[in-house]
């Protein structure tokens, strides 16, 4: 179990283009459409876990209305750029769900589909608890990859065409608030998540490791509104 990617939503892309290249040196390249309405954008990070920061925007508001979605991301997204939620990729999706099921007294919400690069290459994948997560952001979804070999062939290409002025290689810490007990919801600790009660419910910080050329590797502290 690791963190696998953070969510930021945007009703334009090119405002977050511009935060992240800015105040953080990271360029961001073209994901593709996915079957919620959204296109996204991607941060790849120069790791073999693949892991990134993926920065979704409305194409489809009506296709984001029948995902059950398109409300709260507007809303969420009133004010600028926000964290929408955050991802924990996991070797086992069936049992994930029937844990998290069980905390949730209710369906796990296992799902299977196949995301579809802008290249066009196919990405299938199983999730759980992506309903719940949306409701409640301080937890995460849970996801599991058909083709990992295929998601880190990808990554020297899209290091490439991001041209990062400095390069993210790890996600060393994130935080959320709220009042949820997270470890039951995580089945144990293990993750660099904090969590600050006093906070409003979701992720409030996200601390990425970085190579900074002849400065060597730091750490950037990404905040949204």
């Amino acid at each position: 179990m690791r963190i696998d990617h953070v969510m930021i939503g945007a009703r334009d892309v090119e405002p977050v283009r511009a935060l992240l290249r800015e105040r953080h040196g990271f360029g961001l390249v073209l994901g593709g459409r996915l079957h919620n309405g959204t296109t996204c954008w991607i941060v790849p990070f120069d790791s073999s876990e693949v892991q990134y920061l993926e920065v979704v925007v409305p194409h489809d508001e009506a296709a984001m209305a029948g995902r059950g979605i398109r409300e709260s991301f507007m809303e969420r997204t009133a004010a600028g750029p926000a964290f929408l939620t955050w991802v924990v990729h996991v070797d086992d999706i069936r049992e994930t769900a029937e844990r998290i099921g069980k905390v949730l007294g209710d369906d796990g919400g296992l799902r299977h589909g196949e995301s579809v690069r802008a290249d066009g290459q196919r990405l299938p994948w199983a999730e759980a608890g992506f309903a719940a997560a949306w409701r409640q952001p301080s937890r995460p979804f849970f996801l599991e990859y058909g083709d990992g070999p295929g998601r880190r062939a990808r990554v020297p290409r899209e290091l490439a065409a991001a041209e990062h002025r400095r390069t993210p290689t790890a996600f060393s810490s994130i935080t959320v608030g709220g009042h949820d007990d997270l470890s039951d919801w995580l089945g144990g600790p293990g993750l660099p998540v904090q969590a600050d009660p006093s906070a409003p419910d979701g992720v409030r910080e996200v601390t990425i490791a970085v190579r900074d050329g002849d400065a060597g590797r730091a750490e950037t502290a990404l905040r949204l509104p």
